[in-house]
């Protein structure tokens, strides 16, 4: 199943279960990310290494979701800083995307949130170094969408949260701008296209507030 079609099947799933446990409160909601997936994000190959590089993500950001009773909607920011050091090579990438998002939410003490955003701004500066020369693709798209889920336990007038996120993206860069040692075949570093897709994922906590 694609992830267009599991958005869809998520935002539909209130039509199943909208009668069961539907919140009657009124809720705000914030939550920030504390853990990035460790995947390879990197877009370019040191042809020449044969050693293991070095990976490193970062991640900052956060959600702020307002629900009324069963609906609401949200805003999520996050900033992703994706770092790969090899041999010749270092590739740094930071990926700033901002998310619209729609949420659906059932229980009380206990509850469960879930959604999806589409993504509505953000870049993404790529820089790589291989050693005396530094060049700095241009990247001229960025689109993309993402679905989440929220588990909540209300108490003492605020609630806890534990969420789960992922990010669907895709980008394109300029190939006009890249130096002769850069391209997809026979050079000292390779890609294998200037259409990149990206899954980024993330750990959630907050906190939330009701009335």
């Amino acid at each position: 199943m694609s992830a267009l079609r599991f958005s869809s099947l998520i935002i539909l799933f209130p039509i199943l279960f909208g009668a069961c446990g539907r919140s009657e409160l009124i809720r705000i909601r914030m939550l920030t990310p504390v853990t990035e997936d460790k995947k390879d994000y990197a877009i370019f190959t040191d042809t020449k290494s044969s050693s293991t590089p070095v990976i490193i993500n970062k991640q900052i950001g956060g959600s702020l979701y307002i629900l009324f009773k069963s609906i609401g909607l949200g805003y999520t920011t996050i900033t992703t800083k994706m770092e790969k050091t090899d041999t010749n090579l270092k590739e740094e990438t930071t990926l700033v995307t901002n998310f619209t998002d729609v949420a659906f939410g059932i229980g009380e003490n206990y509850s469960f949130m879930w959604g999806a955003g589409v993504l509505s701004g953000g870049k993404m500066e790529t820089s790589l170094e291989d050693g005396s020369n530094s060049f700095y693709p241009k990247n001229n798209y960025l689109g993309g969408h993402s679905i989440f889920f929220v588990l909540g336990h209300h108490g003492f007038g605020f609630e806890t949260l534990l969420g789960y996120r992922t990010n669907f993206i895709k980008a394109e860069f300029e190939e006009s701008d890249l130096p002769s040692t850069v391209g997809k075949t026979g050079k000292d570093f390779t890609y294998e296209s200037n259409k990149i897709s990206l899954t980024t994922s993330q750990v959630q906590l907050g906190i939330g507030f009701t009335f």
